[in-house]
């Protein structure tokens, strides 16, 4: 496949990162701070919406598994489900004028309820695209350089480009090119994507469909390590402004600056780190950078001013970038071994299973941030001179040796993951092999390949 499809394709990681990181970030300002919308309804409209957001995974990816129709069955609803997906998002920030806090918090829970509805079937659907789109080890290595890239691209426009945008245009204006931007990069990328017509679905139900896919180690070995990845991930930018304040004694403008250098150092060792997959392999790059990205994080707990702060979590970007590129291939690895197994394409239950558990990182990350709270006795206060210099130590272990421990955990399980070297190697010729006319005319006379 030619680069321009294997661009056209990856455009399509700016629709998913651009809305989820603006809708993550701001929804919570623009409802608590500027709407005076009760704290409590919020927190009750979020946890009711996470406990959507964890079913909709697993059982969206199991209908795509299962559909079948002569368009395909990822393509129909990526195509379906763009538009109501940017108009959903375009609707969380236009609340009515005017109304009651009871009808504001229906309003909030029921645009939110479509927003991932409509979220998770067009992404789970495009992911589920990217291994049988792209084969061989090559092609999704520079994809996934490419996807990574747009991405965070796309995640810093939602975090730094929203507050721009709103005191130009408004929330509704943020709304309407936000949801633009979202639907136009989704309808891009189906430009690069390719899917087989005739390929069998999931054949189980969905209790056992989830328990089969559980049940295969290699699977079970890498979401426990993209668990404890996005774990780190999501607790570490948490615990940055608290840092920021408390430690470096800085203000939230400038703990912007802190976090930029993370992405795009990211970004920029995509290139470096694709070529490294391909030569050194998935599962050796993820080893790799499982070390780099554990030890690069512990100087952290030493700095005391920003430029330190800047060259360290620089420094940290290094490692986080060779990280985000494998996940994705493990994944699509993964699936072939599956086929190889099943004889079916289940990508869709892959998927959503696993964002199904990572989203586990969330509670895993607000519990030891709280428990670390509560042991170093932290209180905000006004003054940064005023917080108990336990609670300075608190926020340094949070930033350093906290997500160090954790970034060794999933090393432990990168280190059990079997798909690598010769097995994989195998994995790739059948999989070559099934996808071959003849061989698969005369597969059908007999028995499909197997591992």
């Amino acid at each position: 496949m030619n680069f321009w499809r294997k661009l056209a394709y990856s455009v399509g990681s700016m629709g998913a990162g651009l809305p989820e990181n603006a809708f993550t970030t701001w929804a919570l300002y623009l409802y608590v701070d500027k709407l005076h919308f009760p704290q409590q309804l919020f927190a009750t409209a979020m946890l009711i919406y996470t406990i959507w957001n964890c079913i909709n995974d697993p059982v969206f990816g199991y209908w795509s598994d299962r559909t079948h129709t002569r368009w395909g069955r990822r393509i129909p609803y990526i195509v379906l489900g763009t538009l109501p997906l940017a108009l959903a998002f375009y609707l969380i920030w236009v609340p009515p004028a005017g109304i009651s806090t009871t009808a504001l918090f229906w309003y909030y829970l029921a645009v939110i309820f479509a927003y991932d509805g409509f979220y998770t079937l067009v992404i789970i659907n495009w992911t589920s695209l990217y291994p049988e789109t792209f084969t061989s080890t090559s092609d999704r290595s520079t994809v996934n350089a490419l996807r990574q890239a747009i991405g965070i691209l796309g995640a810093m426009a939602g975090l730094a480009a929203t507050p721009l945008i709103v005191a130009n245009l408004g929330w509704r204006g943020m709304g309407i090119i936000f949801g633009a931007i979202t639907a136009i990069s989704i309808f891009i990328s189906l430009l690069g994507s390719k899917e087989n017509l005739h390929a069998t679905g999931e054949p189980l139900a969905l209790g056992p469909a989830i328990r089969n896919t559980l049940a295969n180690r290699s699977f079970l070995t890498f979401v426990m390590f993209n668990l404890a990845m996005n774990s780190v991930i999501v607790l570490v930018p948490q615990v940055i402004p608290f840092f920021a304040k408390y430690v470096l004694r800085i203000s939230d403008t400038q703990s912007s600056l802190i976090m930029a250098p993370i992405f795009i150092v990211a970004i920029i060792t995509q290139i470096f780190w694709s070529k490294a997959v391909i030569h050194k392999g998935v599962r050796t790059t993820a080893i790799i950078g499982c070390i780099l990205f554990g030890v690069s994080l512990l100087p952290l707990g030493l700095v005391h001013t920003m430029p330190q702060a800047i060259a360290g979590f620089s420094v940290v970007g290094v490692g986080l970038g060779a990280l985000l590129l494998v996940a994705d291939i493990m994944v699509a690895d993964i699936c072939d071994e599956d086929y190889l197994k099943t004889h079916t394409r289940r990508e869709g239950m892959y998927y959503g299973v696993n964002a199904l558990i990572i989203r586990m990182g969330v509670a895993i990350s607000a519990a030891i941030i709280s428990l670390v709270q509560t042991i170093t006795r932290y209180k905000p206060v006004e003054d940064p001179a005023l917080m108990p210099p336990s609670a300075v130590i608190g926020f340094r272990l949070l930033v350093s040796i906290v997500p160090a421990v954790l970034i060794g955990l999933g090393l432990i399980f990168v280190l059990l993951y079997p798909l690598h070297g010769a097995k994989l190697a195998q994995v790739k010729e059948q999989c070559a092999l099934a996808a071959d006319p003849c061989h698969a005319s005369v597969s059908s006379q007999g028995t499909a390949p197997d591992i």
